[in-house]
């Protein structure tokens, strides 16, 4: 179960608040779509409320937003797996997710917006207990590969400390 309890988290180094009107429970299968607009504090929300409540509990693979401070990292993981290193950052990308299947949980950062078509099949048929995206686009249609798909919709008025964090099913 992918858990986070309904209430206020606080990103104290962020100055955001963030309002869970309801809690976060998440069954295996359960994809995951964080949406808003830029600036609404979903990355924030990702890096210092989720993931580090998550840490204890998952095997969590992260493609962060700026995927060139991780080229090091991929292209050296893979070359100690003994595995090709591709040359382009999206590929690279694609080869170590592929290349890590001792994770439960994997979370992109705004990453599908880098992915050919053939990419994104290849993507969508890795198999990841969970799966938490960033996204500016709601997920609206049904993925075979999740048996649930959900929205944290992100609402932050006036570019203020608050953030209205609402849970929604998808399918």
């Amino acid at each position: 179960m992918l858990e986070l309890p309904a209430g206020i988290h606080e990103a104290a180094n962020a100055g955001l608040r963030f309002h869970l009107t309801a809690p976060l429970a998440l069954a295996s299968g359960s994809l995951l779509v964080l949406c808003g607009e830029n600036g609404a504090g979903k990355s924030t929300f990702l890096e210092r409320v989720l993931i580090p409540s998550a840490r204890s509990t998952h095997r969590i693979l992260y493609l962060a937003q700026d995927m060139d401070l991780q080229r090091h990292t991929m292209a050296a993981t893979l070359a100690l797996l003994g595995q090709e290193v591709p040359v382009g950052i999206t590929s690279l990308a694609l080869a170590w997710i592929q290349a890590c299947p001792s994770r439960d949980t994997l979370i992109l950062d705004e990453f599908e917006k880098y992915l050919r078509p053939e990419q994104r099949e290849t993507l969508d048929r890795l198999d990841f207990s969970w799966v938490v995206k960033v996204s500016h686009l709601c997920e609206t249609r049904p993925r075979t590969q999740h048996r649930r798909g959900f929205r944290l919709l992100f609402e932050r008025t006036n570019a203020g400390p608050d953030v209205d964090v609402r849970l929604e099913q998808a399918w």
